[in-house]
């Protein structure tokens, strides 16, 4: 009767389905979004008030004063022992080194395992001792590090599988034990020892300076997609392909 499907379809609308969904389930729809968009959410349900205090996806975009203010909020209330993924991309033309730092060192002190800083060209340095005894993959975006900077991560990251270089810009060298996925971007001139590196993948608009593969026996795939060098680097581009023939 028409009657009882309008009041029907006024029940079905009254519910709120979205609350009846398993806490993990909501927590890892959460973890796709960025974190100040999760934060807003959690206002929307009571149950949700204190769902974003333990997400283990933590992703902020700093462009503004506020951002920042916002970042330091988000950190100092966060309540999980752990974060699984941290991204950090930073806009501001006025973000001090040491705050970055502490981002950072919050990140290391809750054992992150994927670390993403996009800075652009910002400059990352460290004073300390570098311990990152959790991380397993690190992307850098339009950072400005020196060989130490790089080799004290590489050093303090024991089980580091994955990394990724997009145009960071004072690298020359990648030494590391542990690496088994290197992507590097825009970077030129570069000398790789990864004597367990199972797939390199070197893209970019040009490299003017060969990336000169020192090491790398177990190497099975690789991808080379750029233009250059210039050709006083032929010889060294030549002994890459020659390092290359066992990879598809």
């Amino acid at each position: 009767m028409p009657g009882t499907s309008k009041q029907t379809t006024g029940r079905k609308y009254d519910k709120d389905y979205i609350s009846l969904l398993p806490d993990c389930l909501i927590t890892h729809i959460f973890s796709f979004l960025p974190t100040r968009d999760v934060v807003k959410a959690c206002v929307l349900s009571k149950s949700w008030r204190s769902v974003w205090t333990t997400i283990s996806d933590l992703r902020f975009s700093v462009s503004s004063y506020d951002d920042d203010s916002f970042v330091d909020r988000v950190l100092t209330l966060y309540e999980w022992a752990k974060v699984k993924k941290f991204h950090l991309d930073i806009r501001a033309e006025l973000i001090y080194p040491f705050q970055i730092d502490s981002w950072v060192r919050f990140a290391n002190d809750h054992q992150v395992e994927e670390l993403h800083l996009n800075h652009y060209i910002g400059h990352f340095s460290s004073s300390e001792r570098i311990s990152w005894s959790s991380l397993k993959s690190l992307s850098l975006q339009d950072v400005s590090l020196s060989d130490d900077v790089l080799q004290k991560i590489l050093l303090g990251s024991p089980v580091l599988e994955y990394l990724n270089l997009k145009r960071c810009y004072g690298v020359k060298g990648i030494h590391s034990t542990s690496l088994k996925e290197l992507v590097i971007v825009d970077n030129n001139g570069l000398r790789i020892l990864t004597p367990q590196l199972l797939l390199l993948r070197v893209t970019g608009h040009s490299h003017y300076e060969a990336i000169r593969l020192v090491e790398a026996p177990p190497l099975l795939e690789a991808e080379l997609d750029f233009y250059g060098p210039h050709e006083s680097d032929f010889c060294l581009l030549k002994e890459m392909l020659c390092k290359l023939q066992n990879a598809t």
